[in-house]
């Protein structure tokens, strides 16, 4: 083996020539694989070189003892079961002998599931109320620096869409549309891109009742007021608040959503940017919105648990589910 780990692209791609595939279907056969997944990989693949590399074996034909060895040594810290099954995706994904699949790999996992049960990651939420309070209070927008208004219209986005961050990142100035109501497409892959699956299409009607919480004139204002700074190849949504103005990622996003959520009061020690989805889609639930709705909303499948068992948490202290979520204030 090579003593540097190539890069998790580059091993997924020795994978795949090692197995059989042409270097003519290579690209897409590649393409089968969003960039998230490759990143989400990379760090378990560069762990299972390394522990290859020690065990002087070859990464992508391994005995099932080892991958054992491996999984029950990286099981011993914190790491959680989710973590754990990425682990086990990503070894699967290069090997040569459907690892992950092995009757051993799988009742070692599922006693795992027993020793380490997943559990939501909040106990609670916060109240979304005084954080609809505190934005609306950062009004005119005229008067704001582009800053505070960048972070107030990342912010309603995350809360009236319920959307990842990712999701918002991914937006594109090109595929926003003004008419009677603002249409917004991201034909972007995303994480939860599958064929069969439609992607996000995030409408907003003019809340003409509060100006102050009306993403449809904030959205309007925020690409005025961006216009003559944003690059050429800028085609982003979001740029950054300082020259040379460059499109910005999700974890910008998250920092510029954690600072607003600070600012009224939620304790961001404990809740993170992400937990927007948790606050909004608990909070319209309260408010009566369907489970398909909320379902509907947030990109999550009609069969989706995932909210009733992850995201549905008490809050602390037919309406739309954009309307749920502003009428707090």
């Amino acid at each position: 083996m090579e003593q540097d780990f190539p890069g998790g692209r580059q091993i997924i791609r020795q994978a795949f020539l090692a197995r059989g595939t042409p270097a003519s279907a290579l690209d897409a056969t590649l393409a089968s694989l969003s960039e998230a997944t490759i990143n989400q990989y990379t760090r378990p693949l560069r762990l299972w070189w390394n522990f290859c590399k020690i065990k002087e074996i070859n990464c992508f034909s391994p005995p099932f003892s080892l991958v054992l060895e491996f999984l029950s040594s990286s099981s011993l810290g914190r790491i959680s079961y989710s973590s754990l099954n990425t682990y086990r995706a990503a070894i699967s994904l290069i090997s040569s002998n459907e690892i992950g699949s092995h009757p051993l790999i799988k009742r070692f996992f599922k006693g795992v599931s027993t020793l380490k049960p997943q559990t939501p990651r909040y106990d609670f939420i916060w109240d979304p109320s005084p954080v609809i309070a505190h934005l609306a209070s950062m009004y005119p927008h005229e008067e704001l620096s582009l800053e505070l208004v960048s972070r107030k219209l990342a912010t309603l986005l995350a809360l009236t869409t319920a959307q990842r961050l990712q999701t918002l990142a991914a937006i594109r100035f090109s595929n926003i549309v003004f008419a009677d109501s603002l249409v917004i497409k991201i034909p972007a892959r995303l994480k939860t891109s599958k064929i069969g699956r439609p992607q996000p299409l995030l409408v907003f009607k003019p809340f003409l009742d509060k100006p102050e919480l009306c993403i449809y004139s904030l959205t309007g204002s925020y690409i005025e007021r961006t216009k003559e700074l944003r690059p050429e190849d800028a085609n982003s949504l979001f740029i950054a608040v300082r020259s040379p103005y460059n499109s910005v990622s999700a974890q910008t996003l998250g920092r510029w959503i954690k600072m607003e959520l600070r600012a009224a009061g939620v304790n961001t020690a404990i809740f993170s940017a992400h937990s927007t989805r948790h606050a909004s889609t608990s909070f319209a639930a309260g408010k009566g919105v369907s489970v398909d709705e909320i379902r509907r909303t947030a990109g999550w499948s009609k069969s989706s648990e995932v909210f009733a068992q992850f995201y549905n948490r008490p809050i602390i202290a037919d309406q739309t589910f954009q309307s749920a979520i502003l009428s707090s204030h």
